[in-house]
């Protein structure tokens, strides 16, 4: 992840990549909701094991394999731009300084 080291200061540029571990982390998590589902039905009887273990396989393949990837190699300033777009972060979760330099 790269930020433009003239444009924002070194704690903006920390805030920048802790912005884009929040973003990060709630999408993973809404993601997981889904596979937590999963889970439910097995405890339930709903699914077998197998079928639990190929979610997860699926999972992992498919959507972690995803955001990791969109994430980590990103670039930090237009991750948190799609981050606020998509309000996966809030405008009131950015420092003013940062927000005015991203819009």
């Amino acid at each position: 992840m790269t930020v433009d080291k003239n444009r924002f200061t070194k704690s903006e540029r920390k805030e920048l990549r802790e912005l884009v571990g929040l973003a990060y982390e709630r999408e993973l998590g809404k993601a997981l909701e889904a596979l937590e589902e999963s889970f439910r039905q097995w405890r339930k009887k709903k699914i077998s094991a197998f079928e639990l273990s190929d979610r997860i396989h699926k999972f992992h393949n498919g959507v972690a394999r995803d955001l990791w990837g969109f994430y980590e190699i990103g670039h930090t300033e237009l991750l948190v731009r799609h981050a606020i777009a998509e309000e996966i972060i809030l405008k009131s979760e950015v420092s003013p300084g940062i927000l005015g330099k991203l819009t």
